[in-house]
């Protein structure tokens, strides 16, 4: 029976007995078969270099020290995870990013002002400063006597950006480290939620061993809007929903590691 065959035959095999077969496949595996190279996929863990430029080649980042990150997490814009998908260990590949996968378009809804003494000392044009985890960074664009011109927007806001990447290795999460995202319904595939945007959507949060739910949005009747990527919901929201489309479904998986850690919070 097929059933019974070794996970790691290389290909059919014509022995009569099953076990002359096994026997023969696994002294062949050893002898002329490569091991199946495990290629990048969302949620698994890879190290990489990369170089990340401008289209007109002005390099912002060299990229010199490795990087080990989870293919998917927020850390990074998702069309460098999405670009990086598929490629094996030991590949180089450029990724070419357009805003709407990397760093946004600008949006001039983003530039706002603060009153001049809550600029913080030795701030000056130019300089990022922090507007606190509810609304993430902005950099200074003008100063008067009275206020402070902020822009919200990323500094690479409206700019494609070139990443070179070269895969040095790459390996599946252990699973109770695992974050899982099944989609149940399909979104619309193309809108996909940057970092730092505002969403909305509604949720229902269960125990994985019991089912027992702990907090739902949809039991309070009200869908819940938070920024996504800044770290007000657990980093395996962040690192999840950055992967769901508009209007999409899914169930999202979450690991204590991502979830509310070893010592829990508000009784999970």
């Amino acid at each position: 029976s097929s059933s019974a065959w070794p996970r790691e035959c290389p290909g059919p095999c014509t022995a009569s007995s099953p076990i002359a077969w096994i026997g023969a496949c696994q002294q062949r595996a050893c002898s002329s078969a490569a091991p199946e190279q495990t290629v990048v996929a969302m949620g698994h863990r890879v190290t990489v270099t990369y170089k990340a430029a401008l289209e007109d080649g002005t390099v912002f980042d060299e990229g010199l020290d490795p990087i080990t990150l989870v293919c998917g997490d927020p850390a990074m814009v998702m069309g460098f995870h999405r670009g990086i998908v598929g490629m094996a260990v030991g590949e180089t590949r450029e990724l070419v990013v357009a805003p709407a996968d990397g760093f946004g378009e600008r949006d001039t809804a983003k530039l706002g002002k603060l009153p001049r003494e809550k600029l913080p000392d030795g701030a000056k044009l130019g300089t990022r400063i922090s507007l606190g985890a509810k609304h993430g960074d902005a950099t200074v664009v003008a100063i008067t006597d009275e206020f402070v011109g902020l822009d919200m927007n990323h500094p690479l806001a409206g700019k494609t950006v070139i990443f070179t990447v070269h895969v040095l290795a790459c390996e599946e999460v252990p699973r109770q480290e695992r974050l899982v995202v099944e989609t149940t319904v399909p979104g619309d595939g193309v809108t996909f939620p940057k970092r730092g945007e505002t969403l909305t959507m509604h949720y229902t949060g269960t125990l994985a061993g019991s089912g027992a739910v702990f907090d739902s949005s949809r039991d309070r009747g009200e869908p819940f809007t938070f920024a996504i990527g800044v770290g007000q919901v657990i980093e395996g929201w962040d690192e999840g929903v950055m992967q769901m489309s508009l209007g999409e479904r899914a169930v999202l998986k979450v690991p204590a590691a991502k979830g509310y850690g070893a010592q829990g919070a508000g009784g999970v």
